[in-house]
């Protein structure tokens, strides 16, 4: 008798804890059974343990570390990084059922501001906890030039969503019809329409440099009365993502092992407040922190 209300308050539990992940996060329950499974098997837990509560938690032997998340989840190691560093919300260096469960369903399923969260992560490249204009524009070059690679490569619809199917093979369509240099040139303008828009809204103190707070501001509405994002420059990009999956993310974290992500010198620039005249910045240097290969960037 005893062992079967013990089994029935486990069974409750996890059926509790399931439910309370799916209304968190927006994961259903095969989503929550996978990771569950994953979890358990590279973390040498067994399969009857019920992970919604107390489980034996050790973080000294845990493998859910910045590598094993990129290992198990086959996450490209750039991309992963950030994940990893947004998932561990208490900062040990490993991550808990809780914490793996919810990053993964805030990547997955997330809104636009944790897809913005995590851009911020993936190129603040100095680790400075802002984002200065040249890691803005690196963001957004990349972004948009490796959607375009995968368009042009792609020899059908990718992505797992209607809509990422639409975007692609759009882009696929319409590269296809303009002369490579050109579309360069449209990259260029469009990196600098989209980061001009992007520190117009979000450097309220015009201190050259955008932290986290101050870049969810883009996606506030502009009055009571008009809904419409402050920066729709951004939302732009964001939606590149949008229905999308971690291969969406990888697509990115590919293209920048092969090109890059560090600024090239005509990046660093800087606005002087009292004259609002932007110069460049001659003697600053950065360190490459993600990928060394940038012919393209």
């Amino acid at each position: 008798m005893g062992n079967k209300q013990a089994a029935l308050e486990n069974q409750q539990k996890l059926e509790a804890g399931r439910k309370a992940l799916m209304s968190s996060t927006g994961l259903i329950e095969t989503d929550c059974e996978f990771l569950e499974s994953l979890y358990k098997k590279n973390a040498g837990i067994k399969p009857s343990v019920n992970l919604y509560g107390e489980y034996g938690y050790d973080p000294k032997v845990s493998r859910w570390t910045p590598d094993g998340f990129a290992t198990y989840m086959e996450v490209h190691p750039e991309i992963a990084k950030a994940m990893f560093k947004m998932m561990d919300e208490d900062g040990d260096g490993t991550l808990d059922f809780d914490e793996f469960a919810k990053g993964y369903g805030f990547i997955t399923k997330g809104s636009a501001a944790q897809r913005l969260n995590l851009l911020f992560k993936i190129f603040d490249l100095d680790d400075s906890d802002t984002l200065d204009k040249a890691e803005v524009r690196v963001m957004v070059r990349t972004i948009i030039t490796a959607f375009n690679d995968a368009a042009v490569s792609s020899s059908g619809p990718g992505g797992n969503s209607i809509a990422a199917q639409a975007k692609l093979m759009k882009a696929k369509k319409a590269a296809a019809k303009v002369d490579p240099a050109k579309l360069e040139k449209q990259f260029a303008k469009e990196v600098e329409r989209t980061t001009t828009a992007i520190f117009k809204v979000c450097d309220a103190n015009k201190d050259g440099d955008i932290d986290r707070k101050e870049f969810l501001t883009a996606l506030e509405p502009k009055s009571a009365k008009d809904p419409t994002p402050k920066c729709p420059e951004i939302v732009k990009v964001l939606n590149l993502f949008e229905g999308g999956s971690i291969k969406q993310w990888n697509c990115l974290g590919k293209f920048i092992e092969v090109n890059g992500a560090a600024p090239k010198e005509g990046d660093f620039d800087k606005v002087d407040p009292a004259s609002s005249i932007t110069t460049p910045v001659q003697e600053r240097k950065r360190t490459d922190t993600m990928s060394p290969g940038c012919a393209q960037q």
